[in-house]
């Protein structure tokens, strides 16, 4: 990453003295990957590349100001080169301390996808046909929107809570009478050598609640996490969905190797997925990896091996 920093302080502290001068800066990052991607059908070559800025001041009271921006074309997504997407700018984050608010149109809603574990390959290897939809994955039918999120150290435990105004227009504006409105809360406790995460989450449209837990601890030079989630429904007819998942992640001979296993039910229907990350830095801020992806179960799934392998890079 090259940082651009801008002397604003400097030109200010000249014209108004250097008693109450706000410093901003703008940083400027890239990355660019390509895969070919194997699956149920064909193989498939993909490749794209984005571009973020991140605009941050400090106010000079103890008080950060930042949002960022990103142009780009999905690496693993199939959209037309010519319109890729510009994204950010619509959330505004104040930092006080180890507290920080953000507000605007891309809020995440905390406790959402809490204890779905197992997922480690990239996005790549989604794109190959097979395993297209698991029985109890996925958390919420929305996920973000516009509201306000909240973060704050509480005596070692981190808590995240949110409110989301209007979950469903995508638009940087939200009335306080909306109807598809929802709310969450994380909070990540540490335990001795452990660390355990629980979330809970409400989206009023559906009618869907969702809550898990997971925990996580060092292991054989590694890290292993477990957990579980589960969704329910109050319309007519809908099932109720749960998930139990584990991954180790580790890094042997300078290569990070994860591995997932997640088992997902909903209703009747049952599905379970394994995957294997395998990614391996060849200097000056590229990498290669491999990522693999079984699935197997009835439902909607259809069951077979995804297989990714790409370069990735940073600027």
């Amino acid at each position: 990453m090259r940082k651009i920093s801008l002397l604003i302080s400097a030109i200010t502290a000249a014209l108004f003295g250097a008693s109450s001068v706000a410093q901003a800066d703008v940083s400027v990052s890239g990355s660019a990957g390509a895969a070919i991607v194997s699956g149920k059908d064909n193989t498939e070559i993909m490749n794209g590349a984005g571009i973020t800025f991140a605009l941050s001041s400090d106010l000079g009271n103890g008080v950060v100001v930042s949002t960022s921006a990103t142009i780009s074309v999905d690496s693993n997504d199939g959209e037309k080169a010519s319109t890729g997407g510009a994204t950010g700018l619509s959330n505004l984050t104040f930092a006080i301390g180890s507290s920080s608010i953000s507000l605007g149109a891309d809020i995440d809603i905390a406790g959402d996808g809490v204890g779905e574990v197992g997922g480690v390959a990239g996005d790549h290897v989604d794109e190959g046909g097979y395993n297209s939809a698991f029985s109890g994955m996925g958390g919420l039918s929305g996920e973000d929107g516009y509201g306000v999120s909240f973060t704050s150290d509480f005596g070692g435990a981190t808590i995240t809570a949110s409110y989301i105004l209007d979950e469903a227009d995508g638009k940087n504006n939200a009335n306080t009478d909306e109807t598809d409105t929802a709310a969450g809360v994380t909070v990540s406790i540490p335990v001795g050598a452990m660390s355990i995460t629980l979330g809970t989450a409400t989206q009023d449209a559906t009618n869907q609640t969702v809550s898990g837990g997971e925990i996580s601890m060092a292991l054989g030079g590694g890290s292993v996490t477990a957990g579980m989630a589960a969704m329910t429904d109050s319309d007519a007819g809908a099932a109720e969905t749960e998930t139990y998942g584990v991954e180790y992640a580790t890094t042997i001979g300078g290569a990070s190797i994860s591995v997932g296993y997640t088992n997902g039910k909903s209703g009747s229907s049952k599905s379970q997925r394994t995957e294997v990350s395998v990614s391996q830095s060849i200097g000056a801020g590229a990498s290669i990896f491999l990522d693999l992806q079984n699935g197997t179960g009835g439902g909607t799934t259809t069951g077979g091996t995804n297989v990714a392998v790409g370069t990735s890079f940073t600027f």
